[in-house]
Protein backbone atom coordinates (compact mmCIF):
# COMPACT_ATOMS: atom_id res chain seq x y z
CA UNK A 1 0.00 0.00 0.00
CA UNK A 2 1.92 3.44 -1.16
CA UNK A 3 1.34 6.69 1.15
CA UNK A 4 -0.49 7.83 -0.88
CA UNK A 5 -3.41 5.56 -0.79
CA UNK A 6 -2.79 5.69 3.10
CA UNK A 7 -3.41 9.32 3.03
CA UNK A 8 -6.86 9.07 1.00
CA UNK A 9 -7.65 6.17 3.39
CA UNK A 10 -7.19 8.96 6.05
CA UNK A 11 -9.02 11.33 4.93
CA UNK A 12 -12.15 9.30 3.72
CA UNK A 13 -12.24 7.46 7.41
CA UNK A 14 -11.79 11.49 8.88
CA UNK A 15 -14.38 13.14 6.60
CA UNK A 16 -17.08 10.11 7.62
CA UNK A 17 -16.83 11.32 11.45
CA UNK A 18 -18.75 13.88 12.25
CA UNK A 19 -17.24 13.48 15.80
CA UNK A 20 -13.46 14.81 14.87
CA UNK A 21 -13.17 18.55 14.71
CA UNK A 22 -9.95 17.83 11.78
CA UNK A 23 -12.90 16.15 10.13
CA UNK A 24 -14.20 19.62 8.63
CA UNK A 25 -10.76 21.06 8.08
CA UNK A 26 -9.89 17.92 5.95
CA UNK A 27 -13.15 18.10 4.30
CA UNK A 28 -13.51 21.47 4.02
CA UNK A 29 -17.12 21.08 2.38
CA UNK A 30 -19.19 23.94 2.08
CA UNK A 31 -22.16 21.50 2.44
CA UNK A 32 -21.15 21.22 5.75
CA UNK A 33 -21.16 24.85 6.46
CA UNK A 34 -23.66 27.25 9.20
CA UNK A 35 -24.79 30.15 8.27
CA UNK A 36 -25.82 32.21 11.80
CA UNK A 37 -27.54 35.67 11.50
CA UNK A 38 -28.02 37.46 14.39
CA UNK A 39 -31.22 39.45 13.92
CA UNK A 40 -32.57 42.22 16.25
CA UNK A 41 -35.92 40.69 16.80
CA UNK A 42 -38.14 37.84 15.55
CA UNK A 43 -41.98 37.86 14.79
CA UNK A 44 -43.90 35.84 16.89
CA UNK A 45 -45.20 33.48 14.13
CA UNK A 46 -44.33 32.49 11.17
CA UNK A 47 -47.68 33.21 9.35
CA UNK A 48 -46.91 35.27 5.73
CA UNK A 49 -49.77 37.49 6.37
CA UNK A 50 -47.19 39.64 8.67
CA UNK A 51 -46.90 42.42 7.21
CA UNK A 52 -42.99 43.18 8.55
CA UNK A 53 -39.92 43.15 6.59
CA UNK A 54 -38.80 41.09 9.96
CA UNK A 55 -41.76 38.30 9.24
CA UNK A 56 -40.83 38.59 5.10
CA UNK A 57 -37.34 38.08 5.63
CA UNK A 58 -38.23 34.68 7.26
CA UNK A 59 -40.89 33.98 4.37
CA UNK A 60 -38.40 34.56 1.45
CA UNK A 61 -35.75 31.82 3.01
CA UNK A 62 -38.01 29.24 2.76
CA UNK A 63 -40.78 30.69 -0.29
CA UNK A 64 -40.65 33.27 -3.76
CA UNK A 65 -42.11 35.48 -5.06
CA UNK A 66 -43.31 35.92 -8.79
CA UNK A 67 -41.33 39.14 -9.22
CA UNK A 68 -38.00 38.88 -7.11
CA UNK A 69 -36.65 42.14 -5.64
CA UNK A 70 -32.74 42.27 -4.93
CA UNK A 71 -30.34 44.20 -2.37
CA UNK A 72 -30.56 47.07 -4.30
CA UNK A 73 -34.52 47.25 -5.00
CA UNK A 74 -34.15 46.19 -8.29
CA UNK A 75 -36.93 43.86 -10.00
CA UNK A 76 -36.19 40.62 -11.43
CA UNK A 77 -37.95 37.70 -12.60
CA UNK A 78 -38.47 35.47 -10.07
CA UNK A 79 -41.42 32.43 -10.24
CA UNK A 80 -42.79 34.56 -13.15
CA UNK A 81 -39.84 34.51 -15.85
CA UNK A 82 -41.71 37.36 -17.75
CA UNK A 83 -44.46 39.37 -18.11
CA UNK A 84 -46.62 41.51 -20.58
CA UNK A 85 -49.79 43.99 -20.47
CA UNK A 86 -52.61 42.73 -22.76
CA UNK A 87 -54.80 45.93 -21.88
CA UNK A 88 -54.91 48.96 -19.24
CA UNK A 89 -56.37 46.30 -16.87
CA UNK A 90 -54.44 42.70 -18.19
CA UNK A 91 -51.11 41.13 -17.37
CA UNK A 92 -50.29 38.13 -18.31
CA UNK A 93 -47.19 35.87 -16.69
CA UNK A 94 -45.24 33.30 -17.91
CA UNK A 95 -44.34 31.22 -14.80
CA UNK A 96 -40.89 29.03 -14.47
CA UNK A 97 -41.12 25.50 -15.85
CA UNK A 98 -39.23 22.83 -13.79
CA UNK A 99 -39.92 24.75 -10.09
CA UNK A 100 -40.40 22.29 -7.65
CA UNK A 101 -41.71 22.86 -4.00
CA UNK A 102 -39.81 21.17 -1.29
CA UNK A 103 -41.59 18.40 -0.86
CA UNK A 104 -40.78 17.21 -4.90
CA UNK A 105 -44.36 18.84 -6.14
CA UNK A 106 -44.26 21.07 -9.13
CA UNK A 107 -45.02 24.78 -8.80
CA UNK A 108 -47.73 25.67 -11.43
CA UNK A 109 -50.21 28.62 -11.77
CA UNK A 110 -52.35 26.90 -9.64
CA UNK A 111 -50.29 28.26 -6.67
CA UNK A 112 -50.02 31.76 -7.75
CA UNK A 113 -53.62 31.75 -8.04
CA UNK A 114 -54.22 30.09 -5.18
CA UNK A 115 -51.83 32.48 -3.40
CA UNK A 116 -53.49 35.91 -4.60
CA UNK A 117 -56.41 34.67 -4.33
CA UNK A 118 -56.23 33.82 -0.79
CA UNK A 119 -55.05 37.55 0.34
CA UNK A 120 -57.44 40.03 -1.65
CA UNK A 121 -60.24 37.31 -0.62
CA UNK A 122 -62.43 40.40 0.93
CA UNK A 123 -62.10 38.44 4.50
CA UNK A 124 -58.92 38.57 4.09
CA UNK A 125 -56.52 40.24 7.29
CA UNK A 126 -53.43 39.66 5.10
CA UNK A 127 -50.72 42.43 6.20
CA UNK A 128 -49.17 42.94 2.06
CA UNK A 129 -52.70 42.93 1.33
CA UNK A 130 -52.57 46.88 0.27
CA UNK A 131 -50.31 46.71 -2.17
CA UNK A 132 -52.11 44.10 -4.32
CA UNK A 133 -55.52 45.31 -3.56
CA UNK A 134 -56.20 46.21 -6.78
CA UNK A 135 -56.56 43.11 -8.34
CA UNK A 136 -59.88 42.03 -9.45
CA UNK A 137 -59.42 39.06 -10.65
CA UNK A 138 -56.60 36.10 -11.41
CA UNK A 139 -56.93 33.45 -14.15
CA UNK A 140 -55.39 30.03 -14.78
CA UNK A 141 -54.45 29.88 -18.63
CA UNK A 142 -52.33 26.86 -18.70
CA UNK A 143 -50.44 25.47 -15.91
CA UNK A 144 -47.67 28.19 -16.56
CA UNK A 145 -49.51 31.32 -17.68
CA UNK A 146 -51.45 33.34 -15.28
CA UNK A 147 -53.49 36.43 -15.71
CA UNK A 148 -54.18 39.06 -13.48
CA UNK A 149 -56.92 41.81 -13.95
CA UNK A 150 -56.54 44.74 -12.17
CA UNK A 151 -59.76 47.14 -11.09
CA UNK A 152 -58.28 50.25 -12.45
CA UNK A 153 -54.49 50.55 -13.99
CA UNK A 154 -52.43 49.57 -11.43
CA UNK A 155 -48.61 51.10 -12.12
CA UNK A 156 -47.05 49.08 -8.53
CA UNK A 157 -48.31 45.63 -9.33
CA UNK A 158 -45.08 44.26 -9.85
CA UNK A 159 -44.13 46.01 -7.23
CA UNK A 160 -46.44 44.68 -4.75
CA UNK A 161 -45.98 40.78 -6.02
CA UNK A 162 -42.31 41.40 -5.32
CA UNK A 163 -43.50 41.17 -1.26
CA UNK A 164 -46.21 38.12 -2.00
CA UNK A 165 -44.27 35.00 -1.31
CA UNK A 166 -46.17 32.03 -3.30
CA UNK A 167 -47.80 29.23 -0.70
CA UNK A 168 -48.20 25.33 -2.03
CA UNK A 169 -51.86 25.08 -2.80
CA UNK A 170 -51.68 21.44 -2.51
CA UNK A 171 -49.89 21.61 0.82
CA UNK A 172 -51.81 24.47 2.37
CA UNK A 173 -55.11 22.40 1.16
CA UNK A 174 -53.73 19.02 3.26
CA UNK A 175 -52.46 20.63 6.43
CA UNK A 176 -54.80 23.90 6.56
CA UNK A 177 -53.52 26.97 7.21
CA UNK A 178 -52.34 26.35 10.93
CA UNK A 179 -49.93 23.71 9.62
CA UNK A 180 -48.38 25.74 6.87
CA UNK A 181 -47.96 28.66 9.75
CA UNK A 182 -46.48 26.10 12.00
CA UNK A 183 -44.34 24.18 9.34
CA UNK A 184 -43.73 26.53 6.31
CA UNK A 185 -43.21 25.34 3.40
CA UNK A 186 -42.33 26.89 -0.43
CA UNK A 187 -39.71 26.46 -3.61
CA UNK A 188 -37.21 29.10 -1.68
CA UNK A 189 -33.65 28.18 -0.91
CA UNK A 190 -34.10 26.70 2.42
CA UNK A 191 -35.95 23.99 3.76
CA UNK A 192 -37.82 25.05 7.40
CA UNK A 193 -36.51 22.59 10.26
CA UNK A 194 -37.12 24.57 13.60
CA UNK A 195 -38.52 27.56 15.15
CA UNK A 196 -38.06 28.83 19.05
CA UNK A 197 -40.34 32.06 19.16
CA UNK A 198 -38.50 34.53 20.43
CA UNK A 199 -35.09 32.26 19.92
CA UNK A 200 -34.07 30.91 16.49
CA UNK A 201 -35.24 29.91 13.29
CA UNK A 202 -33.17 27.03 11.39
CA UNK A 203 -33.39 25.44 8.56
CA UNK A 204 -31.49 23.57 6.08
CA UNK A 205 -31.01 24.21 2.42
CA UNK A 206 -32.82 23.21 -0.40
CA UNK A 207 -30.17 21.48 -3.00
CA UNK A 208 -32.39 21.41 -5.56
CA UNK A 209 -33.25 25.40 -5.57
CA UNK A 210 -34.19 26.38 -9.15
CA UNK A 211 -31.61 29.39 -9.11
CA UNK A 212 -28.49 27.11 -7.73
CA UNK A 213 -28.11 25.30 -4.12
CA UNK A 214 -26.91 27.04 -1.26
CA UNK A 215 -23.90 27.47 -0.61
CA UNK A 216 -24.42 26.50 3.49
CA UNK A 217 -25.97 23.69 4.66
CA UNK A 218 -27.38 25.03 7.79
CA UNK A 219 -28.98 28.94 8.05
CA UNK A 220 -29.98 29.87 11.74
CA UNK A 221 -31.38 33.37 12.26
CA UNK A 222 -31.03 33.99 16.09
CA UNK A 223 -32.78 36.70 18.09
CA UNK A 224 -30.08 38.68 20.05
CA UNK A 225 -32.27 41.99 20.44
CA UNK A 226 -29.38 43.72 22.62
CA UNK A 227 -26.67 44.95 19.96
CA UNK A 228 -23.58 45.12 22.02
CA UNK A 229 -24.53 41.24 22.67
CA UNK A 230 -24.84 41.00 18.88
CA UNK A 231 -21.83 42.61 18.44
CA UNK A 232 -20.12 40.89 20.55
CA UNK A 233 -21.27 37.31 18.91
CA UNK A 234 -19.79 38.71 15.72
CA UNK A 235 -16.44 39.13 17.28
CA UNK A 236 -16.94 35.82 19.18
CA UNK A 237 -17.37 33.93 15.84
CA UNK A 238 -20.66 32.81 16.83
CA UNK A 239 -22.63 34.56 14.23
CA UNK A 240 -21.45 35.77 10.99
CA UNK A 241 -23.76 38.82 10.25
CA UNK A 242 -25.54 40.66 12.46
CA UNK A 243 -27.77 43.35 11.82
CA UNK A 244 -28.67 46.98 12.78
CA UNK A 245 -25.19 47.92 14.31
CA UNK A 246 -26.03 51.34 16.85
CA UNK A 247 -23.76 54.12 15.57
CA UNK A 248 -21.14 54.13 18.96
CA UNK A 249 -21.01 50.51 18.27
CA UNK A 250 -19.58 50.72 14.89
CA UNK A 251 -15.92 51.69 15.91
CA UNK A 252 -15.78 49.00 18.13
CA UNK A 253 -16.49 46.06 15.08
CA UNK A 254 -13.92 47.93 12.59
CA UNK A 255 -11.24 48.15 15.24
CA UNK A 256 -11.76 44.23 15.73
CA UNK A 257 -9.87 41.32 14.10
CA UNK A 258 -11.45 39.48 11.04
CA UNK A 259 -15.01 41.77 11.15
CA UNK A 260 -16.17 44.55 9.41
CA UNK A 261 -18.90 46.94 8.55
CA UNK A 262 -21.31 46.73 5.58
CA UNK A 263 -23.81 49.76 5.53
CA UNK A 264 -26.49 50.11 2.67
CA UNK A 265 -28.97 53.50 1.96
CA UNK A 266 -32.21 52.48 2.23
CA UNK A 267 -35.29 54.26 1.95
CA UNK A 268 -37.14 54.66 5.57
CA UNK A 269 -38.76 57.02 6.86
CA UNK A 270 -37.77 57.02 10.88
CA UNK A 271 -40.95 58.41 12.51
CA UNK A 272 -42.56 58.84 15.85
CA UNK A 273 -46.11 58.22 14.60
CA UNK A 274 -49.10 58.84 17.13
CA UNK A 275 -52.24 57.67 17.57
CA UNK A 276 -54.58 60.72 16.53
CA UNK A 277 -57.90 58.44 17.82
CA UNK A 278 -57.06 59.60 21.63
CA UNK A 279 -56.73 63.12 23.20
CA UNK A 280 -54.24 64.86 22.94
CA UNK A 281 -53.07 63.47 20.02
CA UNK A 282 -56.18 63.88 17.96
CA UNK A 283 -55.73 67.57 18.17
CA UNK A 284 -53.09 69.17 15.00
CA UNK A 285 -51.74 71.37 17.61
CA UNK A 286 -50.28 69.17 19.65
CA UNK A 287 -48.62 67.10 17.02
CA UNK A 288 -46.71 70.31 15.80
CA UNK A 289 -45.79 71.14 19.16
CA UNK A 290 -44.33 67.74 19.31
CA UNK A 291 -42.40 68.23 16.24
CA UNK A 292 -41.18 71.37 17.21
CA UNK A 293 -40.04 70.07 20.62
CA UNK A 294 -37.68 68.13 18.88
CA UNK A 295 -34.35 69.06 17.86
CA UNK A 296 -33.42 67.06 15.62
CA UNK A 297 -30.51 68.33 14.22
CA UNK A 298 -28.89 67.74 17.52
CA UNK A 299 -29.89 63.73 16.97
CA UNK A 300 -28.79 63.37 13.89
CA UNK A 301 -25.12 65.27 14.44
CA UNK A 302 -24.59 63.81 18.05
CA UNK A 303 -26.41 60.20 18.18
CA UNK A 304 -26.21 59.59 14.44
CA UNK A 305 -22.72 60.90 13.75
CA UNK A 306 -24.43 63.00 10.88
CA UNK A 307 -25.37 58.75 9.38
CA UNK A 308 -28.69 59.46 7.42
CA UNK A 309 -30.84 62.49 6.53
CA UNK A 310 -33.57 64.89 7.84
CA UNK A 311 -36.94 64.21 6.89
CA UNK A 312 -38.41 67.31 5.30
CA UNK A 313 -41.37 67.37 7.27
CA UNK A 314 -42.75 64.05 5.35
CA UNK A 315 -42.44 60.31 5.32
CA UNK A 316 -40.43 59.97 1.93
CA UNK A 317 -36.65 60.05 2.02
CA UNK A 318 -35.32 62.17 -1.00
CA UNK A 319 -34.66 59.01 -2.88
CA UNK A 320 -38.44 58.18 -3.15
CA UNK A 321 -40.50 58.63 -6.49
CA UNK A 322 -43.19 61.28 -4.91
CA UNK A 323 -40.48 62.73 -2.50
CA UNK A 324 -41.81 66.59 -2.03
CA UNK A 325 -38.74 68.84 -2.59
CA UNK A 326 -40.68 72.19 -1.52
CA UNK A 327 -41.11 70.74 1.78
CA UNK A 328 -38.87 71.43 4.77
CA UNK A 329 -38.04 69.90 8.06
CA UNK A 330 -39.86 70.98 10.86
CA UNK A 331 -37.68 73.23 12.93
CA UNK A 332 -36.59 72.71 16.44
CA UNK A 333 -38.62 75.64 18.36
CA UNK A 334 -39.68 74.96 21.87
CA UNK A 335 -40.95 78.52 22.68
CA UNK A 336 -43.18 78.00 19.82
CA UNK A 337 -43.89 74.82 21.03
CA UNK A 338 -44.77 75.70 24.59
CA UNK A 339 -47.38 78.41 22.59
CA UNK A 340 -49.38 75.77 20.33
CA UNK A 341 -49.95 73.53 23.92
CA UNK A 342 -51.42 76.37 25.21
CA UNK A 343 -53.21 77.52 22.60
CA UNK A 344 -54.53 73.40 22.61
CA UNK A 345 -55.48 73.44 26.31
CA UNK A 346 -52.61 71.43 27.23
CA UNK A 347 -50.25 74.49 29.07
CA UNK A 348 -49.82 72.73 32.08
CA UNK A 349 -48.45 69.33 30.15
CA UNK A 350 -49.30 65.83 30.10
CA UNK A 351 -47.31 62.56 30.51
CA UNK A 352 -47.27 60.15 27.75
CA UNK A 353 -45.36 57.41 26.68
CA UNK A 354 -43.04 56.43 23.76
CA UNK A 355 -43.07 52.48 22.30
CA UNK A 356 -39.48 50.79 20.92
CA UNK A 357 -37.78 48.11 20.04
CA UNK A 358 -34.26 47.55 20.86
CA UNK A 359 -32.32 47.13 17.73
CA UNK A 360 -34.71 47.76 15.39
CA UNK A 361 -33.87 50.74 13.58
CA UNK A 362 -30.38 52.51 13.91
CA UNK A 363 -29.92 53.84 17.97
CA UNK A 364 -33.96 53.80 18.22
CA UNK A 365 -33.65 53.36 22.09
CA UNK A 366 -30.75 56.02 22.52
CA UNK A 367 -33.08 58.40 19.91
CA UNK A 368 -36.43 57.48 21.98
CA UNK A 369 -34.71 58.88 25.06
CA UNK A 370 -33.33 61.52 23.31
CA UNK A 371 -36.88 62.90 22.31
CA UNK A 372 -38.30 61.99 26.01
CA UNK A 373 -35.99 64.61 27.54
CA UNK A 374 -36.98 66.99 25.15
CA UNK A 375 -40.28 66.96 25.61
CA UNK A 376 -39.78 67.39 29.33
CA UNK A 377 -38.35 71.00 27.93
CA UNK A 378 -41.75 71.91 26.77
CA UNK A 379 -43.63 70.10 29.73
CA UNK A 380 -44.86 66.64 28.37
CA UNK A 381 -43.64 63.83 30.25
CA UNK A 382 -42.88 60.99 27.90
CA UNK A 383 -41.91 57.55 29.75
CA UNK A 384 -40.30 55.28 27.05
CA UNK A 385 -41.17 51.29 26.80
CA UNK A 386 -38.85 49.34 25.26
CA UNK A 387 -40.60 45.64 23.53
CA UNK A 388 -39.38 42.83 21.87
CA UNK A 389 -40.40 41.99 18.44
CA UNK A 390 -42.65 39.46 19.03
CA UNK A 391 -44.25 41.83 21.78
CA UNK A 392 -44.69 44.86 19.23
CA UNK A 393 -46.27 42.14 16.71
CA UNK A 394 -48.96 41.48 19.21
CA UNK A 395 -49.58 44.96 20.03
CA UNK A 396 -49.92 46.10 15.81
CA UNK A 397 -52.24 43.09 15.50
CA UNK A 398 -54.52 44.94 18.68
CA UNK A 399 -53.89 47.90 17.01
CA UNK A 400 -52.39 49.70 20.11
CA UNK A 401 -49.01 50.24 19.98
CA UNK A 402 -49.65 53.04 22.62
CA UNK A 403 -50.16 56.55 22.03
CA UNK A 404 -46.47 57.22 20.31
CA UNK A 405 -44.62 54.60 18.53
CA UNK A 406 -41.04 54.61 16.49
CA UNK A 407 -41.47 52.74 13.56
CA UNK A 408 -39.87 53.11 9.78
CA UNK A 409 -42.01 52.73 6.65
CA UNK A 410 -39.80 51.62 3.51
CA UNK A 411 -40.83 52.72 0.23
CA UNK A 412 -38.60 51.05 -1.93
CA UNK A 413 -38.38 54.03 -4.04
CA UNK A 414 -41.80 54.24 -5.00
CA UNK A 415 -44.32 56.12 -2.40
CA UNK A 416 -47.02 54.09 -2.84
CA UNK A 417 -45.47 51.55 -0.73
CA UNK A 418 -44.66 53.84 2.63
CA UNK A 419 -48.13 56.40 1.82
CA UNK A 420 -50.54 53.14 1.82
CA UNK A 421 -49.74 52.79 5.97
CA UNK A 422 -51.31 56.40 6.36
CA UNK A 423 -54.71 55.01 4.82
CA UNK A 424 -57.56 53.77 6.80
CA UNK A 425 -57.54 50.49 5.06
CA UNK A 426 -53.82 49.49 6.06
CA UNK A 427 -54.89 49.82 10.21
CA UNK A 428 -51.48 50.54 11.09
CA UNK A 429 -51.82 54.36 11.09
CA UNK A 430 -54.94 55.88 12.84
CA UNK A 431 -55.16 59.33 11.43
CA UNK A 432 -57.46 60.40 8.61
CA UNK A 433 -58.00 62.44 6.09
CA UNK A 434 -60.23 62.67 2.56
CA UNK A 435 -58.28 64.34 0.37
CA UNK A 436 -55.17 61.98 1.19
CA UNK A 437 -57.11 59.28 0.58
CA UNK A 438 -58.57 59.96 -2.69
CA UNK A 439 -55.08 60.84 -3.85
CA UNK A 440 -53.60 57.83 -2.93
CA UNK A 441 -56.12 56.04 -4.95
CA UNK A 442 -55.52 58.34 -7.77
CA UNK A 443 -51.97 57.75 -7.76
CA UNK A 444 -51.77 53.72 -7.84
CA UNK A 445 -54.94 53.94 -10.46
CA UNK A 446 -52.88 55.64 -13.32
CA UNK A 447 -49.76 54.65 -15.08
CA UNK A 448 -49.07 58.25 -15.77
CA UNK A 449 -45.66 59.01 -13.70
CA UNK A 450 -46.75 62.83 -14.07
CA UNK A 451 -49.84 62.71 -12.55
CA UNK A 452 -48.75 60.01 -9.95
CA UNK A 453 -45.98 62.10 -8.91
CA UNK A 454 -48.23 65.01 -8.40
CA UNK A 455 -50.66 63.19 -6.31
CA UNK A 456 -47.94 62.02 -4.14
CA UNK A 457 -46.08 65.27 -3.86
CA UNK A 458 -49.73 67.10 -2.73
CA UNK A 459 -50.49 64.01 0.08
CA UNK A 460 -46.77 64.95 1.61
CA UNK A 461 -47.95 68.38 1.73
CA UNK A 462 -51.22 67.09 3.35
CA UNK A 463 -49.10 64.94 5.65
CA UNK A 464 -46.76 68.01 6.38
CA UNK A 465 -49.17 70.25 7.84
CA UNK A 466 -51.55 67.53 9.23
CA UNK A 467 -48.56 65.99 11.04
CA UNK A 468 -49.80 62.81 12.10
CA UNK A 469 -45.89 61.83 12.92
CA UNK A 470 -42.84 63.42 14.19
CA UNK A 471 -41.09 63.37 11.01
CA UNK A 472 -37.50 62.11 12.56
CA UNK A 473 -35.05 60.17 9.81
CA UNK A 474 -34.18 58.67 6.46
CA UNK A 475 -31.86 55.77 7.83
CA UNK A 476 -29.00 53.53 7.01
CA UNK A 477 -28.94 50.13 6.97
CA UNK A 478 -25.48 48.79 9.11
CA UNK A 479 -24.77 45.30 9.20
CA UNK A 480 -21.99 43.30 11.12
CA UNK A 481 -19.62 40.82 8.67
CA UNK A 482 -17.70 38.09 9.26
CA UNK A 483 -14.30 38.65 7.51
CA UNK A 484 -14.94 34.78 6.19
CA UNK A 485 -18.01 35.56 4.79
CA UNK A 486 -18.39 35.44 0.93
CA UNK A 487 -21.41 36.43 -1.41
CA UNK A 488 -23.06 38.77 1.00
CA UNK A 489 -24.22 42.33 0.14
CA UNK A 490 -26.59 44.15 2.83
CA UNK A 491 -29.83 44.42 1.79
CA UNK A 492 -31.80 48.44 1.39
CA UNK A 493 -34.79 46.24 2.61
CA UNK A 494 -33.58 44.20 5.54
CA UNK A 495 -34.63 41.22 3.71
CA UNK A 496 -31.55 39.10 3.17
CA UNK A 497 -30.90 37.17 0.48
CA UNK A 498 -28.33 34.47 0.95
CA UNK A 499 -28.25 31.31 -1.24
CA UNK A 500 -25.07 32.69 -2.94
CA UNK A 501 -23.74 33.56 0.95
CA UNK A 502 -20.76 31.29 1.94
CA UNK A 503 -18.65 30.76 5.02
CA UNK A 504 -15.21 30.40 3.89
CA UNK A 505 -12.35 28.61 5.54
CA UNK A 506 -9.28 31.19 6.46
Amino acid sequence: MTMRTIAMQLRQFLCASATLVAAGMLCNSASAQTLTVGVQGLPDTLDTSVSSFAALNLAYQTMDPLILRDDAGELHPGLAESWQPLDPLTWRFKLRAGVKFHDGQPFSAEDAKFTLDYITAPTSVYGSKGRISQIASTRVVDPLTLEIKTKAPFPTLLNGLSDIPIEPKHYVEKVGRAGMVKAPMGTGPFKFARWVPADRYELTANTTYWRGAPKVERLVLRQIPEASTRVASLIAGETQIIEEIPIDLVPQVEQSKGVGVASVESTVGLLLTLDTRKPPFDNVKVRRALNLAVNKQLILDRMLRGQGKLLQGQMLTSNTFGFNPKLKPIAYDPKQAKALLVEAGQGSGFATSITTRSGKYLSDVDIANAVAGMFLEVGVKAGVNVVEQGVFSKMATAKDMGPIHMVGWYSLGDADFAAVWFTEKSGRAFWKNDEYEKLFLVARSTVDRAEREKAYQRMMEIMHDEVPAIFLYGLPSIYGVSGKLKGFSPPSDKVLRLHKTEVAAR
